[in-house]
């Protein structure tokens, strides 16, 4: 399969796509450069909705459901609740079987929701469970906002989240955003933290930066990331149109699981900051759409961290690391033969992916305009202690520093 670039923005930087914003300069208006750019913003059903009808950019927020009932009344209201105005609101469904489906239906068909969203709230149903990534383009490519927010159903907002994360976006010219997301239930009285932005290490290895810290000791300050969490980012639909591949801005042939750190890894080649606002909080469980370390997780983890890798590495900066890469690729791969081997044949599927991976590489490549030097200072020693006892003898699941009981 050959895959094409098509471009779509404004036709301003090389190669005919669009260059990343100066800091602090805000964006355009979405419908002013999208694929859409002969026509005035619409809504779903076809009719005008000039801008001046609100103040501040659109922020869709694109919430993907699979199952997950026990979390949506809380996630739902959350959103409802946000400070900011201009919010459009799609929810899609993977096949859910728990009764969620009518759930949404009925939030999005309610009198309150229809007055609070700048348009009527949606919900799509997919006939099969189409994956994280797949659910989220249709979501990106049914939404108009100059801003993306994917949701998982197991977050709950702040009242000021969305807001806070759109502020910091504009003061700075970043093309992404993370705030702060806790862990709830709390460890005792203490509220500790789940992400804090993504770090990458030089082992090819990513986590969740400052996780199982105490929220109110560590990250206290508003500071750029190498990337966002998933589960509550806020993404510059610019950045998006720029960085993608065909038509998918999320991997495909990811279904799940680092599809967001391959994001940030594409995001950071094209020359796009993400930017860590402290002060947008929102709660993570975490327990929810399945984070167990079941079989399908562990399947999905291992092999595309190493699409990723195939995708935005480059040779020499790989070899000068592969010490690492091949100790921590030991250990891995043992700690999964002894608690989860299946999830070992996902290798197989890597190498059936592996011509259009390359294909894929060979796009992201050409059109990368910062250098893998520049990018190595974002590669960070990796504590290979803490991690092995994480995943060897704790079965991959976070604690809470200095407490022993287990999300």
């Amino acid at each position: 399969m050959k895959l094409v670039h098509r471009p779509i923005g404004r036709l301003t930087h090389r190669e005919g796509h669009s260059a990343p914003r100066q800091q602090g300069s805000r964006p355009k208006a979405y419908w002013m450069y999208s694929e859409g750019a002969q026509r005035s913003f619409r809504d779903v059903r076809g009719t005008r909705m000039p801008s001046y009808l609100w103040d501040g950019a659109l922020v869709s927020i694109i919430l993907i459901n699979f199952n997950g009932l026990e979390d949506l009344p809380g996630c739902l209201e959350s959103i409802r609740a946000q400070d900011y105005l201009p919010i459009e609101f799609l929810a899609l469904d993977n096949h859910s079987t728990d009764g969620s489906t009518d759930f949404l239906e009925k939030f999005c068909s309610d009198d309150e929701s229809r007055r609070r969203f700048i348009l009527p709230p949606r919900l799509i149903r997919n006939k099969t469970n189409l994956g994280f990534s797949r659910a989220l383009n249709l979501g990106i490519r049914e939404t108009h906002g100059e801003y993306v927010m994917p949701l998982n159903t197991d977050i709950v907002l702040k009242p000021d989240f969305v807001s806070k994360l759109v502020s910091a976006i504009e003061e700075v010219g970043a093309g992404s955003a993370s705030g702060k997301l806790l862990r709830f239930p709390q460890f005792g009285e203490r509220e500790v933290i789940d992400s804090a932005g993504h770090v990458i290490f030089k082992n090819r290895l990513a986590q969740n930066r400052g996780e199982g810290e105490v929220a109110n000791s560590f990250y206290l300050a508003r500071e750029p990331v190498f990337g966002t969490c998933g589960a509550a980012a806020l993404y510059l639909r610019e950045m998006l149109e720029d960085i993608r591949v065909g038509r998918e801005y999320f991997d495909e042939d990811f279904f799940a699981f680092w599809e967001d750190v391959d994001v940030d890894w594409r995001a950071r080649m094209r020359g796009w900051e993400c930017i860590y606002e402290p002060n947008a909080i929102a709660w993570h469980r975490r327990g929810g759409a399945g984070y167990r370390k079941s079989l399908l997780v562990e399947y999905h983890n291992y092999k595309n961290r190493y699409l990723m890798i195939l995708k935005n590495d480059t040779p020499f900066y790989f070899f000068k690391n592969f010490p690492g890469i091949l100790l921590t690729e030991v250990l891995k791969a043992g700690a999964l033969f002894l608690r989860c081997p299946r999830a070992l044949l996902s290798l197989f599927e890597f190498a059936r992916l592996l011509p259009l991976m390359l294909e894929k590489r060979r796009i992201i490549q050409a059109r990368r305009i910062v250098s893998a030097k520049e990018l190595d200072c974002w590669f960070e020693p990796f504590d290979y202690r803490r991690w092995i006892k994480r995943h060897l003898f704790e079965r991959g699941e976070m604690k809470s520093e200095g407490d022993s009981k287990k999300y």
